[in-house]
């Protein structure tokens, strides 16, 4: 099976992407994010400029090299309630002060499950930090997320959300999509896709990024 945007370049696959995601959106939010990474695709594909300047934010380099989107100004968006794998609850607002790392993810999405250790590894490097991590299992049973997590000794932060509409409120149409959200509760950067979060670069990255 050829999936859409088969042997386009990874910019081009990002346009794609977020073109559908902005044609489905019915939210102004979703919108803005869709736009604010459909923009980001476009200059993936325009030749290469410099990007240093005293506009961009200190972090926008470095999270970028991750493979981010850095978002031209943060965006602002609604609070919501977030549900533990043991019942308990609690808010996005809730986590004010605190940088967070918002992972959308499916147990039966295979890049999800690939970095998954690494989000364990920076959990763990992380404990003691003003720093968060939000899993977001999206459109899953309870039970088999509690049984996936507990089968693979995870420790991080999980959260259900069994209807998808977290996921579709911020426009992860696709898994895994993870947002950085900012110690204001602002979305400062995002990614379609996995990545690798205990290199020695991210790990220094988001620890610099929760003492600020």
């Amino acid at each position: 099976m050829q999936w859409p945007g088969e042997g386009l370049s990874a910019a081009s696959a990002l346009l794609y992407i977020v073109f559908t995601m902005y044609r489905a959106a019915h939210t102004d939010l979703r919108r803005l994010m869709a736009a604010a990474l459909f923009c980001a695709g476009l200059a993936a594909l325009a030749p290469a400029a410099p990007k240093a300047g005293p506009e961009r934010p200190w972090y926008a380099a470095r999270l970028e090299a991750l493979g981010f989107t850095v978002f031209k100004a943060p965006l602002v968006g609604e609070d919501f309630a977030l549900t533990g794998l043991k019942g308990s609850s609690t808010r996005l607002s809730a986590l004010k002060g605190k940088f967070v790392l918002l992972n959308f993810w499916a147990t039966w999405c295979p890049p999800c499950r690939a970095e998954m250790p690494s989000i364990e590894a920076l959990w763990r490097k992380t404990k003691g930090k003003p720093f968060a991590i939000v899993a977001v299992s999206s459109g899953e049973r309870p039970e088999d997320v509690r049984s996936f997590i507990k089968k693979n000794g995870y420790s991080y932060p999980v959260y259900l959300d069994a209807s998808g509409s977290i996921g579709s409120y911020f426009g992860a149409r696709s898994i895994p999509t993870t947002y950085l959200i900012d110690k204001e509760g602002r979305a400062i950067a995002g990614v379609l896709g996995g990545l690798e979060y205990d290199s020695p670069e991210a790990l220094a990255l988001f620890a610099e990024l929760a003492e600020r």
